[in-house]
């Protein structure tokens, strides 16, 4: 019963990230709304997916002694920081590094993010929610994501 509550758990964590990441956001409208990252339009809405809605930069970034952030290596791939709720391999241990999509073009991550299948037909480990983008919010994520 306590393994079914654990997958339950984690399964609604994957839900509710997925939810996340598929509402919508609503565009600045004046100088005063204006994103403080000095990113504009889609890289804008890419930064707030990555960090406010799916939370990407929880998991694809390293970490210090003390947990926090390393705010200068953000989205340079680390440590899970929740642990298995299962016994083998299913859970990945370590997160990529993400910061310019090294080994993805450009269509190959729009179509991961909008269907959780990898370029070589792999889908990626939990705790990785199974994202469902549209294809507006995956083309955001990636214009974020290789804005130098």
């Amino acid at each position: 019963m306590r393994r079914l509550s654990l997958i339950s758990t984690v399964l609604l964590l994957g839900l509710a990230l997925v939810a996340a990441a598929t509402a919508t956001q609503t565009e600045p409208n004046s100088a005063a709304d204006a994103p403080a990252s000095g990113l504009t339009g889609s890289a804008e809405r890419g930064r707030y997916v990555v960090h406010e809605l799916s939370m990407c930069v929880q998991c694809h970034s390293p970490r210090d002694r003390s947990g926090e952030l390393l705010e200068d290596r953000l989205l340079t791939g680390g440590a899970i920081p929740v642990k298995s709720p299962f016994n083998g391999p299913r859970w990945a241990f370590h997160a990529p590094n993400i910061k310019n999509l090294a080994g993805y073009t450009e269509e190959q991550f729009i179509n991961f993010m909008m269907t959780g299948i990898r370029p070589d037909g792999t889908e990626a480990r939990a705790p990785m929610p199974p994202f469902r983008m549209n294809r507006d919010d995956a083309q955001a994520v990636y214009d974020y994501l290789t804005t130098p």
